[in-house]
């Protein structure tokens, strides 16, 4: 059964200190809203997304609290936030 994602909101930052370049929140199948996830931009410009994640505080390490189980799924919700960004820098 594949969830469809059926909303897709990025609020872009204007920070030029970050590599960090919108957050996003995705709506899954009218339901469920996964906050938290980045669209941030390597050294070379290319953008790529970032899962919702919170540091655990007994090691001081990043966990992911949102990810996709497959890649078939990643990429749906890549291609999602990635297509979303795009449109927001059009307008």
């Amino acid at each position: 059964m594949a969830i469809e994602i059926t909303d897709v909101r990025v609020f872009r930052l204007l920070s030029k200190g970050t590599k960090v370049r919108a957050v996003a929140t995705v709506t899954l199948g009218g339901e469920y809203a996964v906050h938290g996830l980045k669209v941030m931009e390597r050294d070379d410009g290319v953008l790529w997304v970032s899962m919702p994640r919170q540091r655990n505080p007994s090691d001081g390490s990043w966990r992911d609290v949102f990810h996709p189980v497959t890649g078939e799924a990643r990429e749906k919700l890549i291609n999602a936030v990635l297509e979303a960004y795009e449109a927001d820098q059009k307008q």
